[in-house]
This record gives C-alpha cells, structure tokens and sequence, in this order.
C-alpha cells in the first residue's frame, strides 16, 4: 500500500466495544454536533465556522480517505470521530468524542484499532498527533500509546504539541488499561 492510502477503501474495522466505519448519512447530526458542540471543541480550534457547518449539513458523508465515525457495537450509536490523513505531508491521527463518551477508554481503544490497522495496511514508518498543551486528557493517553513530543508549536491561538510514534513499533496490549481515574478528568459542560 502507498503513503496515499490503501487501494481499499471505505475500510470497517472492529475493537471489543466498537465498529470503527465510513460515516453515512444517518450520522449527519451527531458529526454536526461533534463539530459544534463547545465541549468536543473546546481543545480543537473552537467551533466550525457557519460556512463549514452548511457545507457538512449538505455534502455527502463517507467519501473521504481516513475518516471514520466510532460507533457502538450493540446499536450503531455513532460516538465520536477517528481520522488519519496526511495534511501537515506525515500520517496524522486525530479524534474526537462526544461529551457523553469520554473518560471511558474509547479513545483509547479506537486509537489502537487504527494505528494496528496503518501498521498492516501502509506504508508509513511513523505517526503524528498533534494536541494542545491544555487537553492534558489527550497528551496523557498519546504517551501512554507510545508517542513522544517531538516539539512545540502555536496553531488555534494556542501552544499546541507535536508528537510522533514509530509505527515499527509494537503497540500496548489492548488489555493494558490506558485510561484511569489517576488521568486528568473529560472537560464538562459549563
């Protein structure tokens, strides 16, 4: 497979607790809140402006190399969003969940998935996240899952940290816990 992608895609993949898929059209609303909702955003850049939520409120879903929704096993319920894409010209992984879903090791879990996922399918030796020095949630699960900062940065009007993961490596047990009450809590509603 080339850095570009697999030449199968859309891809389904599955973690004990999630199927990790396109989004479709039934998803609409919940990706539109996921993009919306202050407390999902609050570490993302902020809200998407209004031109941005027309345009996902009329634009098909699924179509998009590297882009997936989390949704539950047991109902479809569409939880959150998973990507890898190479915008900044490196694999970069990057989701988002719900405020009703965090704190509970679907990040976690999805992250593995995916990244277990790219090590079989491309052909890219490492992997980036970038999160701000705030969301210290984030940082705290990328360095359990293995990355290391590899410097800082200011986007969003905000310090922000660049990390990097080999992909040669092998990834923690899914079985290991990489979410605890000792890690900093989800943000709230306010």
């Amino acid at each position: 497979m080339t850095k570009e992608g697999t030449s199968d895609w859309p891809v389904l993949l599955r973690s004990p607790r999630l199927v990790i898929r396109p989004p479709g059209d039934g998803d609409r609303e919940r990706m539109i809140r996921l993009m919306t909702d202050p407390v999902t955003r609050e570490y993302l850049g902020g809200a998407v402006d209004y031109a941005s939520r027309q345009a996902l409120e009329l634009s098909p879903l699924g179509l998009t190399w590297g882009r997936w929704v989390l949704a539950r096993h047991e109902d479809d319920t569409m939880m959150g969003s998973i990507t890898l894409d190479h915008d900044r010209g490196e694999l970069e992984l990057s989701y988002a969940l719900l405020p009703e879903f965090t704190g509970q090791g679907f990040a976690a879990e999805s992250c593995l998935a995916v990244m277990g996922w790219a090590q079989e399918a491309l052909e890219d030796d490492h992997i980036i996240a970038v999160s701000q020095t705030r969301n210290k949630r984030s940082v705290a699960l990328l360095r359990k899952l293995g990355f290391t900062v590899r410097k800082g940065l200011e986007e969003f009007g905000t310090q922000q940290l660049l990390l990097e993961r080999s992909l040669r490596e092998p990834l923690p047990a899914p079985e290991q816990p990489l979410q605890s009450a000792a890690d900093p809590p989800p943000p709230t509603r306010r």
